[in-house]
């Protein structure tokens, strides 16, 4: 007998981890790629979860992905526990830029609308950089800057880190 999926909200969550796809920046990435590469990294998703949400999505780590375009799209449903941060699975949500350190004006500015959002519906959740809990096995990477700092400047994006085609930041 399966369990139940409990309604939105139904699991706690204290921590909003931001990441990186850890690809190079500006190269369009989908999510289609992450979730072949979390398939072939052994990440699985249950039958319950992917008739609930993104059912193709059969191995995604992440709860939402941000192309360069600015697109948030969604990964694992809210209440799926993510395969993002290794023993913080189980109360957080995993958002990921594509790009290793550099991100176009629509990535930042999805970003900061994402974490909102996010802040709003679970105001006791702290947002953290995915690096910080980062071990030698472990992936992925945070998202290649100081997200305290980007925090600081009220999520405003940050000099050097805003990618530009032609090297120009």
């Amino acid at each position: 007998m399966t369990r139940p999926i409990r309604p939105a909200q139904g699991r706690p969550i204290n921590l909003i981890v931001i990441h990186c796809a850890a690809s190079p920046n500006g190269r369009p990435q989908t999510v289609a790629d992450i979730n072949a590469w979390h398939r072939a990294r052994g990440f699985h998703r249950t039958a319950e979860f992917r008739a609930l949400q993104n059912p193709e999505l059969d191995a995604i780590g992440y709860h939402f992905v941000i192309t360069l375009n600015g697109a948030v799209h969604t990964g694992r449903h809210l209440d799926e526990i993510g395969a993002h941060v290794q023993s913080y699975n189980a109360k957080s949500l995993g958002v990921c830029l594509i790009g290793t350190d550099q991100f176009t004006i629509a990535q930042w500015s999805s970003l900061r609308y994402n974490i909102k959002l996010l802040q709003e519906r679970y105001p006791q959740a702290r947002v953290a950089d995915g690096q910080l809990f980062d071990t030698v096995e472990q992936l992925p990477r945070g998202p290649g800057f100081d997200v305290a700092a980007w925090l600081r400047a009220d999520m405003a994006p940050l000099p050097g880190h805003v990618f530009a085609p032609s090297g120009d930041q």
